[in-house]
């Protein structure tokens, strides 16, 4: 079946980004580097950023903490790489863990996306701003900023004078590049919480998003759409209480709001406890996006925190893997380096393909 939504996506995509290339003489006058699918913006920034946060005690603790945090993300987000393709390669199943690329109307619902690129440009914003406040903290100038543009995906960064930059000590390069980190992992573990057990408090029913056939939702005529609030009176605003009713009987009356908000009655039997449907929560619109937000906030802070740690070559993780080689060997710390995390990157690629092309 033809997605017309998607269609339309990707023919808007492809027209922006012919016009951007059509305009690089132009932008790049502006400050700006086109290539094709890639938009970015640089520019000299301050020397100095938030001079008062990045000199505070606070701060300075922070700093240690987040070498410490940017190493055990290193670890974990090694360890999830190989995890994945142990999973898959000796116990596959429904339920196995698999790292699949987030693509806008195929991985995504395109509906998601405005969440999604909303919480990638807060996340990596601060991120970056992370980098630039610890530079400062070190008395490293930062030289230059920018925006830049992947295909849909937004990010930021920062750079801080090079000469300084190189001759300072490794413990400083540590935390200057694990402040980023640190900060996704700070705001992972903020928007888990929100993304996890609020919408269960914001609840107001249990929707059934699909019914299983000639199950007992099914024979007691229960459609998609329709909203469970009470079974037996007994409230089924959360799932453990959904359970919990479930459990308690196997004779069922069953409260219902129907999607043109009638509220009806229904009869059900079921031995096994089972009422045969898929559902979610069900809450008023208005905190829909609030929740698509949080929960997009969580995954990319999260995401980021794993994988820009892990050495991947080119991420934050792979300069902290480099200078602690440097450390331990000196001549040859590079070469090592270098060579264990393109392992690392095939694995993750591998890992991918996995996770795409093995059955679910």
């Amino acid at each position: 079946m033809v997605n017309l939504g998607l269609e339309i996506f990707g023919i808007g995509l492809l027209i922006f980004w012919i016009i951007i290339f059509a305009l690089r003489h132009k932008l790049s006058n502006r400050g700006f580097s086109v290539y094709p699918l890639l938009l970015m913006w640089r520019k000299s920034t301050r020397t100095k950023w938030f001079p008062q946060l990045a000199n505070s005690k606070i701060f300075k603790n922070f700093e240690k903490l987040s070498v410490v945090l940017g190493i055990i993300s290193m670890i974990a987000g090694i360890a999830l790489i190989y995890y994945v393709i142990e999973g898959l390669l000796f116990h596959p199943s429904t339920t196995s863990a698999r790292l699949e690329p987030i693509i806008p109307g195929i991985t995504i619902g395109l509906n998601e996306v405005p969440y999604l690129l909303l919480a990638i440009g807060i996340s990596v914003t601060l991120h970056e701003l992370a980098h630039a406040v610890s530079a400062t903290s070190n008395k490293i100038d930062v030289k230059s900023g920018g925006f830049i543009l992947i295909g849909i995906f937004p990010g930021a960064f920062v750079e801080p004078e090079d000469d300084s930059f190189n001759s300072s000590s490794t413990s400083v390069k540590l935390k200057i590049i694990a402040a980023g980190i640190a900060v996704n992992i700070i705001l992972a573990a903020i928007f888990f919480p929100l993304a996890s057990y609020l919408p269960q408090y914001l609840s107001q029913g249990i929707l059934v998003e699909k019914v299983i056939p000639n199950s007992s939702a099914y024979n007691a005529s229960i459609l998609p759409g329709d909203i469970i609030l009470y079974i037996n009176g007994i409230s089924t605003h959360t799932f453990s209480q959904l359970q919990y009713a479930l459990n308690s009987s196997t004779h069922y009356i069953i409260k219902i709001m129907t999607a043109n908000h009638s509220i009806v009655y229904v009869n059900a039997t079921s031995q096994s406890h089972f009422l045969g449907v898929y559902v979610t929560y069900y809450f008023q619109p208005f905190w829909l996006p609030f929740l698509e937000f949080f929960t997009w906030m969580f995954i990319v802070n999260f995401s980021l925190a794993l994988f820009n740690a892990a050495p991947l070559v080119i991420t934050d993780g792979g300069k902290i893997f480099t200078e602690l080689l440097r450390k331990v060997s000196p001549k040859s710390g590079d070469r090592i380096s270098f060579t264990i995390q393109s392992i690392i990157l095939l694995s993750l690629i591998y890992a991918i393909i996995l996770s795409v092309t093995l059955p679910q």
